[in-house]
């Protein structure tokens, strides 16, 4: 019982961490998108708004999956010296 509010917590930085970093990802990669195709001025908000609430969630989600995998496989790739 006593490790079960360390899980709990865990679990809540895992999830803060995907939102934090997909908000941050999607919000570079939609206005270097936006701003390399050459959106107009008066339409880059609300293309980045539709871009960003399309790609948030999806981004999102893969974070929460591939994360977890990623880091295995980097501790896999790259041991610490004996």
């Amino acid at each position: 019982m006593v490790n079960r509010p360390h899980k709990h917590v865990a679990f809540k930085r895992k999830l803060v961490f995907a939102m934090l970093m997909s908000l941050v990802t999607v919000n570079i990669v939609s206005l270097s998108i936006l701003l390399m195709h050459r959106v107009p001025t008066a339409l880059l908000l609300e293309k980045w708004l539709t871009s960003i609430s399309v790609a948030w969630p999806i981004v999102f989600v893969s974070i929460l999956i591939i994360a977890p995998h990623l880091l295995r496989l980097t501790e896999y790739l790259i041991k610490e010296p004996a």
